[in-house]
């Protein structure tokens, strides 16, 4: 039997483990500090078609918060899909992305609003890009529709700063969605429509 090199062993058996590692749907907290009166998740790597879990619904009202911390040095070129909400398929219809988070190329973030289904947009057209400061290592998103004065309004913040607010005209209430990191499988591509980004996300805060 040929001896077997031991760092190339330990090597194998890190990969295998981190490839397991967030796959799964993820342990849910009630009303932690961090999320009060919300579901929140602590942590979970981004795989695609890592299906995290199953809301009852997303109401016309909500939040969406979570700290992400990207390999900024693997991010490439191109999309890259960071977390999901949808009723279904990755895109396009009302309610599939609801919202979702992309990255695009290595230095900007893309929040898409199809997400509460903005204005009847299904892919969302409302969506906010972020240079990214390459010393930062970790970015607070927060993705919101909250009723002020008869009026839903979509609002999207990085690093506690609002960049996008419009008004939804289209609010809608939807059952039974998906949430998942990085992205659902599509009807295009068995491994979803975008690839996945490489880093983790964590405090995930849903309150609906």
């Amino acid at each position: 039997m040929k001896a077997v090199n031991l760092s190339v062993f330990i090597g194998m058996l890190v990969i295998l483990a981190y490839s397991k590692k967030g796959r799964g749907e993820v342990p849910m907290e009630q009303n932690n500090p961090l999320c009060p009166g919300g579901k929140y998740w602590a942590e979970d790597d981004i795989y695609s078609n890592n299906k995290m879990a199953t809301l009852p619904y997303m109401g016309k009202t909500y939040k969406v918060s979570f700290d992400l911390l990207p390999n900024i040095h693997l991010m490439g070129g191109g999309y890259h899909s960071v977390i999901q909400f949808t009723t279904g398929h990755d895109c396009c219809a009302y309610g599939q992305r609801a919202p979702a988070v992309f990255t695009y190329g290595s230095d900007y973030f893309v929040i898409a609003s199809a997400a509460s289904a903005v204005n009847g947009n299904g892919n969302g057209n409302y969506y906010h890009s972020f240079q990214i400061d390459q010393q930062v290592q970790e970015f607070h998103i927060e993705i919101s529709q909250s009723l002020y004065a008869n009026k839903y309004w979509y609002n999207i913040a990085i690093n506690y700063v609002s960049v996008f607010t419009v008004e939804n005209t289209n609010a809608q209430k939807f059952d039974n969605v998906e949430m998942w990191a990085a992205s659902p499988p599509s009807q295009y591509a068995a491994e979803g429509r975008w690839p996945n980004l490489q880093g983790i996300i964590q405090n995930i805060c849903v309150i609906t």
